[in-house]
């Protein structure tokens, strides 16, 4: 994370905590509250039928700012999966009004800070030592603050380091966050062919992981090898003495944030940056069967030509060989245009439990509507519009919204089409995709593992 990517308030960096937030009314009811407020109004304004890709966005009220504004300090506070969510729509077009999502993606990185000494004792505790002689210097402002843990700027054997510092009590309020949408997921999902305590169960694996600062670190180095022979991709080299389960430090890349680029750089940058991540992504998934599982601006440093420093590998995935093979066939059967070849694959993917019920024909437009970037061989333009489209035909117009199976291997791959396609519309970038996705999807099937990671489990071998 760099030095420029501060928050816009300038009162929040006056602002820090002592301790988490507890307990379900002022983690899960506030914060909710809010959240509805503010989503339902943006449903009512931007996703409504009325609604439609090319439309301008609608005049900007304060009770809009104001309401992001809420947002930012309630789930910056309370951390752990309340602040994740939020960190989802602050990317998401027309989660809000344009302001009012500037102002929210705050949570993607920089929001309210732990003191001080509370993370001190942490960092102490973990590297057995005090600060003064772990490091030459460190400050105690931190640069950044996320769900998990906060940031801070240092330097050690003449280099400077970022050093990541777990907040105290982060497991216990994710658990508990966790217990809140467990329930939550089976009353929003009874009825459906979606199982919630599973995709919960997912999330609970995945979150958990991203606590073991160890585990982290092994993956961080797992994807810096395999970064090594990609043009543009690199992730920052961990200082091994200088971490523990709690407490990750990295040499500090000297990259910008995401929207400052976005701000600054040029078309060619931010072309080239879309085409860097977007490579990479689908060339570790095909190739490794693996990818880091959390795309969002905040993951992201660039350099002035578009370079990308990937971040934060806490949330990674590893994907069962056999379904990354199923999953190609229904691609290349998508790109040939060969409708029964692609819903013969469709089907050993799991999202189809009842194939008789289920609305072909849509799927396999809605298909065309992902695909669409790929089946051109021209330079193709990533646009708010285009993201947009796809609440109609993915959400609110889907006959089979209701029928579909949620395979847990998917849970978090779905991210990639609501994140990653954001974050390629955020950069209003044009690259050659169709010509970066074949060339993914012609890769050898590879895989890589995290040593010490968990793996597939068995609802993953089961599919």
């Amino acid at each position: 994370m760099s030095d420029d990517e501060r928050q816009d308030d300038p009162e929040a960096g006056s602002r820090s905590l002592r301790q988490l937030a507890r307990g379900f009314r002022k983690r899960t009811l506030t914060s909710a509250k809010l959240a509805a407020k503010v989503g339902i109004k943006a449903a009512k304004r931007q996703l409504s039928r009325g609604w439609t890709p090319g439309d301008e966005d609608p005049e900007e009220t304060e009770s809009d700012l104001e309401g992001a504004r809420k947002l930012v300090e309630e789930l910056g506070s309370l951390k752990g999966l309340m602040m994740k969510f939020g960190q989802i729509a602050s990317y998401m077009p027309g989660a809000m009004t344009p302001k009012a999502q500037r102002i929210l993606s705050q949570l993607q990185a920089n929001t309210t800070a732990m003191e001080w000494d509370t993370v001190r004792e942490v960092l102490e505790a973990e590297l057995s030592g005090e600060t003064d002689a772990l490091f030459e210097s460190l400050q105690t402002t931190p640069f950044a603050a996320a769900s998990i843990g906060q940031v801070h700027r240092a330097r050690h054997e003449g280099r400077d380091v970022a050093v990541k510092i777990q907040y105290p009590g982060i497991e216990d309020v994710l658990a508990e966050d966790l217990r809140s949408a467990k329930l939550m997921a089976r009353v929003s999902t009874f009825g459906m062919a979606m199982d919630g305590p599973v995709i919960i169960e997912e999330i609970r694996q995945r979150m958990l992981e991203e606590c073991d600062y160890e585990l982290e670190a092994r993956s961080q180095q797992t994807f810096r090898r395999i970064f090594d022979p990609l043009a543009g991709a690199s992730a920052p080299e961990v200082i091994a003495d200088r971490s523990s389960g709690r407490v990750l430090t990295s040499v500090l890349d000297p990259g910008v944030g995401f929207q400052t680029f976005v701000d600054t750089a040029s078309q060619q940058a931010r072309d080239r940056a879309a085409a860097v991540i977007f490579g990479t992504c689908f060339r570790c998934i095909f190739s490794h069967s693996i990818y880091n599982a959390d795309p969002h601006p905040g993951n992201y440093l660039l350099s002035p030509e578009g370079d990308v420093t990937f971040l934060d590998f806490g949330c990674v995935r590893h994907f069962d060989p056999t379904m990354i093979d199923a999953w190609r066939r229904v691609a290349k059967a998508t790109l040939a245009g060969d409708a029964k070849a692609w819903r013969d694959s469709y089907v050993d993917l799991g999202f189809v439990p009842k194939p008789d019920k289920f609305d072909w024909e849509h799927q396999w437009s809605m298909m065309q509507y992902l695909y669409r970037p790929f089946l051109t061989a021209e330079p193709f333009t990533y646009t708010q519009d285009y993201v947009r489209e796809s609440y109609g035909l993915m959400i609110f117009d889907n006959p089979n919204r209701f029928k579909t199976a949620m395979p847990s291997q998917w849970v978090f791959l779905n991210r990639l089409q609501w994140g990653l396609n954001s974050i390629l519309a955020a950069l209003n970038a044009s690259a050659r995709y169709g010509e970066l996705y074949r060339e993914a999807l012609d890769l050898p099937t590879e895989p890589v593992r995290v040593p010490g990671h968990p793996g597939l489990s068995d609802a993953d071998r089961a599919r």
